[in-house]
This record gives C-alpha cells, sequence and structure tokens, in this order.
C-alpha cells in the first residue's frame, strides 16, 4: 500500500526531527573553556591606593623691622644654600649705632682696667702714706703731751701737735674708704657699665643683622614681593621660600576595611601614570589616626627611597604596599572568581561538566585571591565568562 504524503504531512513529521536535532546536539554539545589547575604557592599579600605627591609647603620670609630695600641679589626660581643672602636693607644708621656702642664698650673696659690698676695701685700707695703720717703724727703728739706735762711747751705747741695728729687720722680713714670704694663699689660699677656696653653692642649687632635676609634652609626662591627701593614694613612677606628636600614624599587614602594592615617601614611601590613603565621604592612613613567619615579612608604616608624630581608636587599617583607573605597559597587570579552579594564562588571542572562551587576567599590586592574552603590542590578551576552549572565542558589550559 501506497501512502501518499502531502505538504502538510511533510511539515508534521519533520518539526519532531528537528526538535529532537537540536535537543540533542545541545545536550551534548561542549563547550573549550580556559582553565588552570591549582597549585600551592607563595605570594605577597598587598593593599592598593590612590594619592597624591606631597609638595613641600611653601615658606613667607619677612623682614623683623621696618626698612627700605636696598638690595636683591636672587631672582625668583634660584636655587639657594642655607644662609644665603636673599635681600639687604638700608643699614647706614645701624652702622654708625653700631660704631658708637663699640666705642662705649672699649671706653668702659678701659675705665674698668684703670680702676683694677693705676687706680687701685695709687689708692693702696695713698693708704700707706696715710698710715705712716699717722704713725708718725701719733708719736709727735706722745711726745708733745709728755713735754706738756713737765711744762716744756706752750699751750699752743701741744695743741697743734693734736690737731695735726687727728687730721693725720682723718686722712688715714679718707684713703681706707677710697681703697674700700675701688675694691667694691667703684669696681662693680664699672664692671655693670662695662655689662651694660656689651648688651648695647650686641643689641645693636643684632638691629644690623636683622637688616639683612637669609635662606632658612637650602632651598628655592619661588618669588620676590617687594623689590628694591621698596619700604616694607616688619612681619611683611617680602619672598615666597620652599626649602629642599633629599627625598619624595607620597599620601595616599587607604580604604578602612585595611586598617591594621599598613605599619610603618612597610615597603611598597608608586606608580605614576606618567611614567607607566616605571615603579619607584617607597616605604610608608606615617600612618594617620582617624578616618575621614565622608571617604571612608584613612592617610597613609610614604617616603620615596630618593629624590624623584620627575615626580611633581601633587601629581597623582597609585601605590601597592607589601602587608605580609603567604605561604603554600592556593591562589586564583581575579578572573577567575565570581563575587556577587558578598560571596564569591568558581566553576570547576567535575566528571567532563562545569560545577558551581562557593568559596571563601581573601584578596591579597595584587590581582590574585587566596582561596580558602570550597577548594584543594589538583582541582582545575575554569573561566567562567558564558558558563552555567552543569554545562558540558572542553577544557583548554590557560596560556603561562
Amino acid at each position: 500500500m501506497k501512502i501518499k504524503l502531502t505538504r502538510r504531512r511533510i511539515i508534521a513529521v519533520a518539526i519532531p526531527v528537528v526538535l529532537l536535532g537540536w535537543y540533542l546536539s545541545g545536550r551534548f554539545k561542549t563547550t573549550a573553556v580556559t582553565s588552570i589547575v591549582l597549585q600551592p604557592r607563595d605570594a605577597v599579600e598587598t593593599v592598593l591606593a590612590t594619592g597624591r605627591v606631597v609638595g613641600e609647603k611653601t615658606i613667607p620670609l619677612s623682614f623683623i623691622r621696618a626698612g627700605r630695600i636696598a638690595e636683591e641679589p636672587t631672582k625668583d626660581g634660584a636655587q639657594v644654600k642655607a644662609g644665603q643672602i636673599l635681600m639687604r636693607q638700608e643699614r647706614a644708621a645701624e652702622e654708625n649705632v653700631l660704631g658708637q656702642k663699640r666705642t662705649a664698650l672699649t671706653t668702659a673696659k678701659l675705665n674698668l682696667d684703670k680702676i683694677r690698676t693705676i687706680d687701685l695701685r695709687d689708692s693702696q700707695q695713698k693708704v700707706r702714706q696715710a698710715k705712716a703720717n699717722a704713725a708718725y703724727a701719733a708719736d709727735f703728739f706722745a711726745r708733745q703731751s709728755e713735754l706738756f706735762e713737765q711744762k716744756a711747751v706752750p699751750q699752743l705747741q701741744y695743741d697743734q701737735a693734736k690737731r695735726d695728729k687727728e687730721l693725720a687720722e682723718s686722712a688715714l680713714a679718707a684713703a681706707e674708704n677710697q681703697l674700700r670704694s675701688l675694691e667694691t663699689t667703684l669696681r662693680e660699677l664699672a664692671e655693670l657699665q662695662v655689662a651694660q656696653a656689651e648688651n648695647d653692642l650686641r643689641r645693636a649687632e643684632i638691629d644690623l643683622r636683622d637688616t639683612v635676609l637669609q635662606a632658612p634652609f637650602d632651598g628655592q626662591v619661588v618669588e620676590h614681593i617687594a623689590h628694591k627701593g621698596e619700604f616694607v614694613p616688619g612681619g611683611q612677606r617680602v619672598i615666597t621660600f620652599i626649602p629642599a628636600t633629599d627625598r619624595t614624599y607620597v599620601e595616599i587614602q587607604v580604604d578602612e576595611s585595611n586598617a591594621g594592615k599598613p605599619a610603618v617601614g612597610q615597603k611598597a611601590s608608586v606608580f605614576s601614570p606618567a611614567f607607566p613603565d616605571r615603579s619607584y621604592p617607597a616605604a610608608i612613613e606615617r600612618i594617620g589616626s582617624i578616618v575621614d567619615a565622608q571617604r571612608g579612608t584613612f592617610a597613609v604616608r610614604l617616603m620615596l627611597g630618593r629624590l624623584e624630581p620627575e615626580l611633581l608636587p601633587e601629581s597623582s599617583v597609585s601605590v601597592q604596599i607589601v602587608v605580609g607573605e603567604v605561604k603554600g597559597a592556593l591562589l586564583l587570579e581575579q578572573r577567575y572568581v565570581v563575587r556577587l552579594d558578598g560571596a564569591a564562588f568558581v566553576f570547576t571542572a567535575r566528571d567532563g561538566r562545569a560545577r558551581r562551587v562557593a568559596v571563601k576567599v581573601t584578596d591579597l590586592g595584587n590581582g590574585f585571591f587566596g582561596v580558602g574552603d570550597g577548594l584543594k590542590a589538583g582541582d582545575s578551576v575554569l573561566l567562567p565568562q558564558g558558563l552555567k552549572d552543569g554545562a558540558r565542558i572542553k577544557l583548554v589550559p590557560a596560556a603561562e
């Protein structure tokens, strides 16, 4: 018996066949998947952050005293050494006063030396002479007293001897008082005058010194605010100055989730977008003690190993800090790990199929995760793009 196939019957028969083929091809289709085999490895744990090169703070320089600027030996942008003269004020009046104070000190010292030497010797000689005169007058008066008692000399001669004795004693007392004064009061007064003259001289020297503006440190003259011929009050900025440094410093903002990981002295690498092929070794110098509530970060200051002039102040940088070492860990590149709602999972190869496995991971901050529970050494981990749990797979080893 012949069966006549109509067009409708042909379509009715073909559709199930096509569907069956599509189902079977999908069921047995395999997907080539990049994979790696987990093996224990050593690694470092890092913290990543961004920040800026720290610029040295500018210092305003000014004269202490008011005056008119007489000289400005340096120019804007000049590199200078500590103590180098940057500006001078007119100083004729201060130089004149200084000369007067030097003369006054010389005079006071000469007066003190005269009191200690010439005047003291003269006074001591006068005391010796006065003692001799007093002794002679006393002896003479004693002889005249005996003669007067014997009625051998008149009253007038006796009275004259007595008067001479009293005058000699008074002269001796005056000479001794003068000597004591030279040894104490006059000498002390002369010493005080010398001390005052020395103090006046120091003040005059300071006043003269204050007419000169010097570089406080090695550094650079950024800008002259005042110029030769201008009168400037004391304390008014005349130069903007920036100190030199032998190191470059970087300040970064680290996420508060990494609090406790960075420590002073830890090594780091600094990267600048201006020099993508270079890294600059650094170390942590200081860690901030508070968290910025708005940004959720804390500040960390790093010191580079040397001055890096190409890293301009305030230029942006990224930093990788080594905060620990991991020995014999199972490591996965970030691209193999899927993170969703705070959880992490990977795809592994099991019996020719992709199986989704929940894992615990630690972000090491350098493009790798340390794997905890869920995997073991020897497991094949798959690149997750486009994979579904249970998909048939063909493993393609990842390129080294």
